[in-house]
């Protein structure tokens, strides 16, 4: 069993595996704000645990039973024009564990779904998520496989948008031969009508003030 406080340092380690950054203890000290004596101390209890391990070039990493002691969520959307319902849709999603990463559909994917490309670019997008308070990691999407996004963050939970076209039994099966049979599938809800990005982007035509 682990607290709160180690939680987070678990938390933060796997966000770092993800994306790519390398877990010391000047970096840790840094993104959790967190003095490096009791640092040292919650990192000590968790090796105990067997929570985390350090390698021979002091990089701090998650053991199998440090993994399992957090659960991660996953959502994906294109959040092209963020508005409050995504907002609403990350902070449900987030509740639902203890870390949130994001699969971001890539400017191809979304022409080909959406039927025109997005209006910010996939950078520009991924920039604007990874400041959303909710959001611990944005991942680039698949353009061929999507559960290979799904085989690299071992999700325990997938949250679906409550306008995602995928079918949850479908997704489970698919899943499922890939070796994900444990992860939980759930649908969330709509915020209000009439938040979608299609709507802005018409309000804003219609309301756009030109000089004539």
């Amino acid at each position: 069993m682990v607290g709160i406080e180690e939680k987070r340092i678990i938390r933060q380690i796997y966000v770092n595996n993800l994306t790519g950054l390398t877990s010391d203890l000047s970096v840790l000290t840094r993104q959790l704000e967190m003095s490096a004596n009791l640092l040292e101390s919650f990192i000590s209890s968790l090796i105990t645990k067997d929570s985390l391990t350090i390698d021979s070039e002091k990089k701090i990493l998650l053991t199998q039973l440090g993994r399992k002691q957090i659960s991660v969520v996953l959502t994906g959307g294109t959040y092209d024009i963020i508005h409050i319902g995504h907002l609403f849709t990350l902070e449900q999603a987030r509740f639902l564990g203890d870390a949130l990463v994001v699969i971001l559909a890539t400017d191809k994917n979304v022409e080909r779904l959406k039927k025109h490309p997005p209006n910010n670019s996939l950078d520009d997008r991924a920039k604007v998520l990874e400041n959303v308070k909710s959001v611990d990691a944005v991942v680039k999407g698949s353009e061929t496989d999507f559960i290979s996004t799904v085989d690299l963050i071992h999700p325990d939970i997938i949250a679906l948008g409550y306008d995602q076209a995928e079918e949850e039994k479908t997704l489970y099966s698919s899943i499922s031969t890939r070796g994900h049979s444990h992860v939980k599938i759930i649908r969330l809800k709509k915020y209000v009508p009439g938040k979608s990005t299609s709507k802005i982007v018409q309000d804003i035509i219609n309301h756009n003030y030109r000089k004539k």
